[in-house]
């Protein structure tokens, strides 16, 4: 079945790449949000099996110095497309950079609540215990409405800022719980060292469901350039396709990783098939819903992460996604 999905995208690719394109590829930039890892996977699966190539794309990744300049490099035109956070697509809206999000690269939340503390389940547990943050504003935001789903405030239970420390804390026994950690990242490197985490992701906890990770392309471009309207279609193909490739073959897809991250590879190992199950959304990979994310903007609005609300008409399109998705 996948397979078949596969050789279909990837045959609607190439009646894709215009004419006066064959045989040229475009350059296009695209800014991770981080370094490498498996929640890129369908990125450089469409750049090594060729699939960038087969619609005329010639990709240039690239990894921030900075993890907040990402979305900033896109609204100036320094780099075509980026990927970040949806929360950030929000942040930036607010601040009137012309970003918008155009596919979902991680569609649900990896962000969660964690423990290994024998004593806590569920969040209910938590009462009367020590929770690790970063101490970011999303960390009280995310802290308060979970609590508020279960009947608890912040009161009854001991709250230390730790930064990005979130996991040695955990590990030393200095905090019961943590907030800020993934499941496919932190949640395996608990599993490798023979421990066995409760991990609460934050649409399990009482917070909209999100897509963690997100395609960006600048809003102005796309609506006045045609070129780049044209890279940022193929571009979006080409990457769905290669999503698609990898959970079809997710040894080849660990493979893949394994050329581009320095990761352990036990970590790897672990992570790429986990992070593979946790790419397709309700309908399929990529997906985005403009109704999801008003409903999490009007979360961020309503917990005063945002000063006024945001349209999310306005900062997510589904215009280069296809018919499934709509």
């Amino acid at each position: 079945m996948r397979r078949s999905i596969v050789a279909a995208a990837v045959a609607v690719l190439v009646v894709l790449v215009p004419a006066a394109l064959a045989g040229s590829a475009q350059k296009v930039t695209l800014t991770l949000d981080w370094t490498p890892n498996p929640d890129h996977v369908g990125i450089y699966d469409a750049r090594d099996t060729g699939l960038f190539a087969r619609v005329g794309l010639g990709v240039a990744i690239r990894s921030p110095s900075d993890p907040s300049a990402p979305l900033k490099l896109v609204g100036v035109g320094q780099s075509d497309l980026a990927v970040s956070y949806e929360q950030e697509l929000f942040f930036a809206a607010a601040k009137k950079l012309p970003v918008v999000a155009v596919a979902a690269v991680v569609p649900q939340p990896l962000n969660s609540f964690m423990a290994i503390e024998p004593t806590v389940h569920s969040l209910r547990d938590l009462k009367g215990k020590t929770i690790g943050i970063t101490g970011v504003p999303s960390d009280y935001a995310t802290l308060d409405t979970a609590l508020h789903s279960i009947g608890l405030t912040r009161k009854q239970l001991r709250i230390v800022t730790v930064g990005y420390n979130l996991l040695p804390a955990l590990l030393a026994y200095r905090v019961d719980a943590v907030l800020g950690v993934y499941r496919n990242v932190e949640g395996i490197q608990l599993q490798l060292r023979g421990l066995h985490p409760t991990i609460i992701p934050l649409d399990s906890a009482g917070i909209p469901s999100y897509d963690e990770l997100v395609l960006v392309g600048n809003k102005t471009r796309l609506h006045h350039d045609p070129r780049y309207r044209s890279k940022v279609k193929r571009f979006v193909g080409a990457f769905l396709a290669g999503t698609a490739d990898a959970r079809s073959h997710p040894s080849r897809a660990l493979t893949i990783m394994k050329k581009v991250t320095a990761s352990d590879p036990k970590f790897l190992a672990r992570a790429v098939p986990t992070t593979l199950r946790l790419l397709a959304g309700p309908r399929g990979a990529g997906c985005l819903s403009v109704e999801a994310w008003q409903r999490f903007g009007d979360w961020m609005h309503t917990t005063n992460l945002l000063k006024k609300p945001i349209v999310a008409a306005s900062v997510v399109t589904t215009s280069f996604l296809p018919s499934r998705c709509r």
